[in-house]
């Protein structure tokens, strides 16, 4: 069973953890919390409409990834963005994908790595500048996995220059023995 760590700022005597674990009970278990959550947002999605309607389902597609069922989190996610492009555009959450990246986890692992890049490329375009490493690190992803390598090294490298603290293209570029710069 995977236990959340609780991460509080300073110290916590052990009575004191004792309580918060008492108090949390079973939502300490991950699997029974991402659970819990997709079962509220699928609750959600009998009875809202319009952008919340979008969000439940984002939501649940969220939830399917923590639960690592990615192919049920794809097919959400795709209701979710179908329902987002009838959304009137000042109600589309543009900045949806900002440290999102339970919709690339779903696609990649799904195989569909065509829909890891347009999802990049709309995401690039929903913000208005290529902006956001984790963008150009999955669709790096996708890249090699197609055998687009230079495609993908462009976007490693991008994600790191964006981002130096971001080891993940880092180690992409290392194990494909790109320095960069």
């Amino acid at each position: 069973m995977a236990r959340f760590q609780l991460r509080l700022r300073g110290n916590l005597s052990a009575e004191r953890q004792a309580e918060l674990e008492h108090l949390l009970g079973p939502r300490l278990d991950e699997a029974y919390s991402y659970q819990l959550a997709a079962q509220n947002a699928l609750d959600e999605i009998t009875r809202l409409q319009g952008r919340d309607l979008f969000f439940a389902w984002f939501n649940l597609g969220s939830s399917q990834v923590g639960l690592a069922d990615y192919a049920s989190a794809a097919q959400s996610y795709d209701k979710a963005f179908e329902l987002y492009q009838t959304l009137p555009e000042d109600l589309r959450p543009y900045r949806l994908m900002w440290y999102q990246v339970g919709p690339y986890q779903a696609y990649y692992n799904t195989a569909r790595y065509q829909d890891v890049i347009n999802l990049a490329n709309t995401t690039f375009t929903w913000v208005g500048k290529p902006v956001l490493e984790e963008s150009y690190y999955w669709r790096g992803l996708a890249y090699q996995a197609l055998g687009k390598s230079s495609l993908a090294i462009a976007d490693f490298t991008k994600a790191a220059q964006l981002n130096p603290n971001y080891a993940l293209p880092r180690l992409e570029l290392e194990r494909l023995g790109v320095a960069l710069p």
